[in-house]
């Protein structure tokens, strides 16, 4: 656990300096004489590059196009992202695209991010600024200018032809934003990729979902429906995250519900990982600190994607540390477990391990972007956005380790399973025997005792009981001596007497004014109230079991209409009585 902590913060540590230095070595802000000026040229290595242009931001978005003018643009050497105040802010570019060929040509002015609630372009002309295209997620479909996975607007030069543009661009999942300048034929590459990697990783996640409901639910009930609600969460993170609401349902949500979906996602996410991992480790001995651990996460989880979801703008940062904490905390409670007989903890380890480094990866690029160069490679520039390959990597991985956990866990439920059936087999066999043994005896004792009735008439019931008051202390020393048998009642104990179980009764109400069966309830009652006050047990249900009776509650009711106390006062009462001496 402290080797892998240790090699986070390290390789954290060791990424910032090279970002920087890659930024200044790249960079000659002295050799810039057009800041603003980009070249539309069919070049090797040049199909994607970053746009040169002018930025102005709008704090309050309110800027129109016809008071563009009047507003003072500014230039930053070595910096390719501006930043966007969020969520009402918008941000200005300004640049010129030349074509320089003796032919047509169309390019896309794209972003690197993805979520923009509206992107606008426009030309210069001699009245003012002219839109020519729009896109964005608030953009119906019928209007936007390029349809696909990636926001993109579409600029035609025609041969020879130099011109002045604008692009406005409001409503941020991110704050900053980096435009680039692609041509047609990488733009369509590029987006292609894109959206297939979305689709397998969202049709893997779909296909996690349908074996969790039917197959994980073989665990337990509560084990299937976290791991599926988790699914189901990552599964709308990035449905949510890369539009597909848009693209599938035509349904035009802007940031300001976008953003704090997704931190409710995440945050779930978080809460379901935290349960399932309790689920899984909650076989066997658990110390109270790891599970007052796992209430405290719980805890915390709640409260921070609560603030999430309902400031997103200010305090959303750790709600998506959360996502990266809580796995490292699990991570050491699974660690904590293991070499103690649960063979699901190992696979456990490595699906925490995989979520870890998948979502430190992706955590960091997120805060840290890469630094954007000129590149005719869809795999390089796929590569910049190494958060979303590494996300892919930590759902695969986790997934494949917890199907692993809980192939491990299904097969030792399995077999405890078999053997308490087993166990349960050979006692229901011996207590059928015994049963049956007892209804012999008992059926003997009954003939014998019709036998001798019959023969004798009433001389026989004097010879057995001819003391009335001898009467009670037999039938109680035969009711203690059988006070364990759930089923010894008035028959049994006549069998025992030797009469028939009418002969008792009328005996029994003439001799003690009281029937057979009270007389046995009594006994077992007057009998538990001894135990409990003698400290035999320690609890109501062992004190019940002991003195034949089968349920708990109905042993509370009996005893306390006889003794005017219920069984825990009795308890309480004794306890005390015996601190006070």
């Amino acid at each position: 656990m402290k080797i892998l902590l240790i090699c986070v913060v390290v390789g954290f540590g060791g990424m910032l300096p090279a970002t920087a230095d890659h930024l200044a070595q790249d960079c000659d802000p002295a050799g810039e004489s057009a800041p603003a000026y980009n070249t539309l040229e069919d070049v090797s290595g040049g199909q994607l590059r970053p746009l040169m242009t002018e930025h102005l931001s709008d704090p309050s978005g309110m800027i129109a196009s016809d008071d563009i003018h009047t507003h003072a643009f500014s230039y930053t050497p070595c910096v390719d992202r501006y930043a966007i105040k969020r969520p009402d802010g918008a941000l200005w570019l300004r640049f010129t695209l030349n074509n320089p060929n003796d032919h047509r040509v169309e390019w896309r002015i794209a972003f690197m991010e993805t979520i923009f609630d509206e992107m606008a372009l426009f030309e210069q002309t001699e009245t003012g600024l002219d839109e020519l295209a729009r896109n964005g997620r608030t953009v119906p479909t019928d209007q936007r200018s390029i349809v696909s996975v990636r926001s993109a607007l579409a600029v035609t030069l025609a041969a020879n032809e130099t011109k002045e543009f604008y692009v406005r661009v409001a409503g941020t999942f991110t704050p900053h934003a980096t435009p680039l300048l692609v041509s047609e034929e990488f733009f369509y590459r590029w987006s292609t990729s894109f959206q297939t990697i979305l689709i397998v990783l969202m049709g893997l996640i779909a296909l996690l979902i349908m074996l969790s409901l039917i197959l994980f639910r073989q665990v337990t009930t509560e084990f299937y429906k976290y791991y599926t609600l988790y699914l189901l969460a990552s599964f709308m993170f990035i449905f949510i995250l890369y539009g597909w609401f848009h693209r599938v349902f035509d349904v035009q949500f802007p940031v300001t519900f976008t953003v704090p979906a997704i931190q409710l996602a995440v945050g779930v996410g978080v809460i379901t990982n935290i349960q399932y991992t309790r689920v899984l480790l909650s076989s066997g001995k658990r110390s109270r600190m790891q599970q007052r651990g796992f209430v405290i996460l719980t805890v915390i989880a709640v409260a921070l994607c609560g603030i999430a979801v309902l400031s997103p703008w200010q305090h959303a940062m750790p709600n998506v540390l959360m996502q990266f904490i809580s796995p490292l905390i699990l991570l050491a409670f699974a660690c904590a477990r293991l070499g103690r007989g649960l063979p699901q903890v190992l696979p456990l380890c490595g699906s925490l391990i995989c979520l870890v480094i998948g979502l430190a990866i992706a955590n960091y690029f997120f805060v840290f972007p890469p630094h954007i160069t000129a590149s005719d490679s869809v795999i390089e520039v796929m590569r910049w956005r190494a958060g979303t390959y590494s996300y892919t990597f930590a759902i695969i991985g986790e997934a494949m380790f917890m199907m692993l956990a809980i192939s491990m866990m299904l097969q030792g439920i399995r077999s405890r399973s078999k053997i308490a059936f087993e166990e349960v087999e050979t006692l229901r066999r011996s207590l059928e025997a015994t049963q049956a043994k007892n209804a012999k005896i008992a059926e003997i004792a009954q003939a014998r005792a019709r036998f001798v009735e019959d023969a004798l008439g009433d001389e026989a019931e004097e010879r057995v009981l001819h003391f009335e008051d001898r009467l009670e202390v037999r039938a109680r020393k035969i009711v203690l001596d059988n006070v364990g048998k759930e089923g010894f009642g008035p028959q049994a104990l006549g069998a025992e007497l030797g009469v028939s179980e009418r002969t008792l009764s009328r005996r029994m109400n003439d001799a003690l004014n009281i029937s057979p069966a009270r007389f046995i309830r009594e006994t077992r009652l007057e009998l538990a109230r001894d135990l409990i006050v003698l400290r035999h047990y320690s609890s109501v249900a062992e004190v019940a079991y002991a003195t034949g009776f089968s349920s708990v509650s109905h042993f509370t009711r009996l005893y306390g209409a006889k003794f005017n106390e219920t069984p825990r006062e009795t308890f309480k009462t004794t306890k005390r009585a015996k601190a006070a001496l």
